[in-house]
């Protein structure tokens, strides 16, 4: 089983989305996407989107996938109720895929420091992968492989 981990990320201040992604648990591929100007959930949805294809490109048959974004894992597991949201199009491309796996868990985590949505601002628009990690994430990479526990934000609705 393969770990698809996946980020969008939007700047208020010029609108400007982008998204992320790693598939963890075989050889770590890693996605950057500049998606232009839009909305989180469009980001968020279209780092899915991107994260599955490249699953599926690898030969991976069975997933589990993280992301932060409540909204869009209830949209993507609610299909009724999405079919007439904004973005059914878009949500209707990544149930399609996720159709395709032998075996998925979609899953909502907390909010995590995903490097790649904001870094992908950096890049022309469109899709870069990464075959290994990117330099500037190296030292995340060792935090990790360490253990060094780090704090975490999470809103709770009262």
């Amino acid at each position: 089983v393969v770990k698809l981990n996946v980020d969008g990320s939007c700047k208020l201040t010029s609108g400007n989305i982008g998204a992320g992604g790693i598939l963890r648990g075989c050889a770590g591929e890693w996605i950057a996407i500049n998606l232009g100007k839009g909305q989180i959930l469009e980001a968020e949805l279209w780092g899915l989107f991107f994260g599955l294809k490249m699953a599926l490109d690898k030969g991976i048959n069975r997933l589990i996938i993280e992301m932060d974004s409540a909204l869009s894992v209830h949209l993507i597991q609610q299909t009724d109720v999405s079919r007439f949201h904004p973005l059914a199009g878009l949500l209707q491309d990544c149930c399609t895929l996720l159709r395709q796996f032998e075996n998925y868990q979609l899953h909502h985590i907390y909010r995590e420091k995903n490097c790649l949505a904001r870094w992908s601002y950096n890049l022309d628009l469109g899709i870069c992968y990464f075959d290994n990690a990117p330099v500037w994430a190296i030292d995340a990479l060792v935090d990790d492989l360490l253990g060094v526990s780090r704090s975490r934000q999470i809103s709770l609705a009262l």
